[in-house]
């Protein structure tokens, strides 16, 4: 069986690419660097159905330059003879909260928070879309480098904390250099959910109906701000306003949850991309009438001691069932057409997501369709094809 090669590149985009230096030395001078790492004798993977065997991949800067059969190799270069091995894009996860700390749960008392703290802004402190996650942003190298073993070298990070939450980012993990080398976008979109800010002790909304009307709400006063109708400012309003071009992503969770998402883009013309639950599979018609995109996570059920008669005699059908079809739902969301992302959000190891990816190919889910939606699905999810995966 022949072996893997997985490059995470800085940049990693295997369509020709003139990779330029932004940033000044140390020195204060600009100095041209010409030093080139040709990969030879290589299969290339230019998409999941693009391939080129005997090729040669060219980089310079950790930027790819060209690939092909026939590449012209400038003198100072590096040459490495693959010998065979594969060369894929690195991964993108499209949905993550690397680099960025959650807040810290507020102190519960016992008397109900009903108005906003925050002067300025939003009267609810659950809708948060002047966040940014780039002021937050911090490199970890530990987790980077779980996420490299696992096949990664993007990732498209945000505050994953509140209803909404802001802008996100979209990095390389690369360990050398700066965030000025990593970041390839400072707003790669905008997020939302139906979860609460744990920041906050605000009392509204308190079911999930509650949420499905604060974002319609949200919605309904950003349009009559938009229209010059304030008196006061709002920079809440004025931050999602400035930021409704962005690609958008709602967290649902679940499948009905899904269908609300769904019907909340539809309603505002808002275009949402779906971060489904994973049990899809359940509901397949309904989802496939949304006509929406989708990021799915493999969190699959791990499977339940039944050694305990005590436990057992909880065990239900549904769960079960449960355990024994999710592995399915990436075959069956593939089936019917729907155009999805994978995401490691969800997993309490990401070591875990190789494992699961494999169990779910195992159940039918097809090596290219997979290899799709870890890069150019989600690299297109994003508006960064021209960059990346």
């Amino acid at each position: 069986m022949k072996k893997i090669v997985l490059l995470c590149l800085t940049l990693v985009s295997v369509i020709n690419l003139i990779a330029q230096d932004y940033f000044p030395t140390n020195t204060g001078l600009k100095q041209e660097n010409n030093n080139y790492t040709a990969f030879t004798n290589a299969v290339i993977f230019i998409t999941p159905n693009e391939v080129i065997k005997n090729g040669t991949l060219l980089i310079q800067d950790g930027k790819v330059i060209t690939s092909g059969k026939s590449v012209t190799i400038p003198k100072n270069t590096i040459i490495i003879d693959l010998n065979g091995k594969h060369i894929y894009p690195s991964f993108i996860d499209p949905y993550s909260g690397f680099g960025i700390l959650k807040p810290e749960k507020t102190n519960r008392e016992r008397s109900p928070q009903y108005e906003s703290k925050r002067e300025g802004f939003y009267w609810n402190d659950h809708i948060m879309p002047e966040n940014k996650a780039i002021d937050k942003f911090k490199y970890t190298s530990k987790k980077a480098d779980e996420l490299r073993k696992a096949g990664f070298g993007v990732v498209n990070s945000h505050i994953m904390d509140g209803i909404a939450r802001g802008t996100g980012v979209l990095v390389t993990l690369n360990d050398e250099g700066t965030n000025s080398g990593r970041i390839i976008n400072d707003i790669s979109g905008q997020y939302f959910s139906f979860k609460k800010s744990q920041a906050s002790r605000q009392s509204y909304p308190s079911s999930h109906m509650g949420s499905i009307a604060l974002l319609k709400q949200f919605q309904h006063d950003a349009k009559w701000y938009a229209e010059g109708n304030a008196t006061n400012k709002d920079l809440s309003l004025e931050a999602f306003n400035a930021s409704k071009n962005l690609p958008a992503f709602i967290e649902s969770g679940d499948k009905r949850k899904d269908i609300n998402a769904d019907d909340i883009s539809d309603q505002f013309n808002l275009n949402y991309t779906i971060v489904g639950g994973g049990n899809e599979y359940e509901t397949i018609e309904r989802i496939k009438a949304t006509q929406a995109k989708y990021i799915i996570p493999i969190n699959f059920p791990e499977a339940y001691d039944v050694t305990d008669p005590y436990s057992l005699k909880h065990l239900t059908i549904e769960e079960m069932r449960d355990w024994n079809q999710a592995p399915t739902n990436l075959k069956v969301l593939a089936d019917n057409n729907i155009e999805f992302a994978l995401t490691t959000f969800k997993l309490k190891k990401v070591s875990e997501f190789n494992t699961n990816l494999k169990k779910a190919i195992k159940y039918g889910y097809d090596k290219t369709k997979a290899l799709e939606s870890l890069t150019t699905v989600p690299a297109a999810m994003l508006g960064q094809s021209d960059k990346v995966g």
